[in-house]
């Protein structure tokens, strides 16, 4: 039994959840678990991922005995489990709820080579719920002088499994939301590619027929403008019209409804063409051909 009354326990559970959603990844949450764990007072746990209805485990740790831990991670990860009949665990994942394994040693139904690596008196287990799917296993003890767990860890153990799965939930959405993200941005820069293909074409256009204009006044304007800017595409005449307002790269994306990084490309391509050294030359080099043209 650990030492800490219940009200106690429970509020350094918290305090452990507390720090765990500070994690936003679940890689880096399934290491943190087991410590975190211990905090509560418990001294070897075990924590498993649920793949395919299989139990691999994925950390773990062992207070005061670093080789303990990792013997438990290279066993458990040699011998994953089928989460079925009559594995306990089994029944726990159909349950939902944590339970207390008393006199493991002499148990035919455990996972025998876990068993034989820890040799516990007794061990509590809570199953780690996703959107109502087991995606994880937490397994721990904690053996002293005077006894080891019983109902009131395994309760305890079952409460922060809880907070756990919440987090694993949140964590999902947000892999989820960059991943979406990401494959809009990669879908506006195609996009964005297309009509800069139509601008160049229907720019040169544009540039054939003024080419073709007899009218002095007009073609010198045109002859002007073409002197400086004919290279830039419409989009990147807009890019360098906002450049020399001040604003910068996120304001120009979302005025245009662009990603960040095709307005950087677009700039990259705008100081080539001018044959500017920076972003100050090429708004200097525009601000005085605008200049000229009035």
């Amino acid at each position: 039994m650990l030492p800490a009354r219940q009200g106690e326990a429970v509020t350094v559970a918290k305090e452990a959840l507390a720090r765990l959603r500070r994690v936003f990844g679940n890689s880096e949450l399934a290491e943190r678990i087991p410590g975190e764990v211990h905090r509560m007072g418990f001294s070897r746990i075990l924590f498993s991922y649920i793949r395919h209805n299989t139990w691999f485990v994925r950390s773990a740790y062992a207070a005061d005995d670093d080789q303990l831990a990792y013997t438990m991670l290279q066993v458990g990860r040699a011998h994953p489990r089928r989460l079925r009949r009559p594995l306990p665990e089994c029944e726990m994942v159909l349950s939902g709820s944590p339970i207390l394994i008393e006199n493991p040693r002499s148990d035919p139904r455990l996972h025998s080579e876990l068993v034989a690596v820890t040799n516990p008196k007794a061990y509590v287990a809570a199953p780690v719920y996703a959107w109502q799917t087991p995606v994880g296993l937490l397994h721990a003890d904690a053996p002293t002088e005077t006894g080891d767990v019983d109902v009131a860890e395994r309760d305890l153990l079952g409460l922060f499994a809880e907070g756990v799965g919440a987090i694993f939930e949140r964590n999902l959405v947000l892999e989820r939301l960059r991943a979406m993200r990401g494959a809009v941005e990669e879908h506006t820069h195609k996009i964005g590619a297309l009509a800069d293909g139509f601008e160049d074409e229907l720019w040169d256009n544009m540039d054939l027929r003024a080419d073709a204009d007899p009218a002095g006044g007009v073609q010198g304007v045109f002859q002007r403008e073409r002197n400086i800017i004919a290279e830039l595409t419409l989009r990147e005449k807009q890019v360098l019209q906002m450049l020399a307002t001040g604003k910068t790269n996120a304001q120009i994306a979302d005025r245009l409804f662009i990603a960040e990084g095709t307005v950087k490309s677009h700039v990259k391509h705008i100081m080539e063409k001018l044959g500017a050294s920076n972003r100050t030359d090429a708004v200097r080099k525009y601000q005085a051909w605008d200049a000229a043209l009035f």
